[in-house]
């Protein structure tokens, strides 16, 4: 996964408590991965822009999150 990839939550992100921000509006909504910290010690390299809010609206305010790679899967 690189920057600029469309991705969703997997099956195990959505599991996670950790993007109940996410999971309320749309569990399945789009993001896009506008950072990958790759090669270091990070446990969540994958910065992702939301394009939806927590409330189920869209709206020029993005939610962000950092997740691990097994959270994501690509968005097809």
């Amino acid at each position: 996964m690189a920057p600029g990839d469309l991705v969703r939550l997997s099956v195990y992100g959505i599991a996670r408590d950790y993007n109940k921000k996410i999971t309320m509006s749309d569990p399945y909504q789009i993001g896009v991965i506008t950072k990958a910290l790759l090669g270091s010690a990070v446990l969540y390299p994958y910065r992702v822009h939301w394009l939806k809010t927590s409330t189920g609206e869209r709206s020029g305010m993005f939610l962000v999150n950092s997740h691990s790679r097994r959270e994501l899967k690509y968005a097809v």
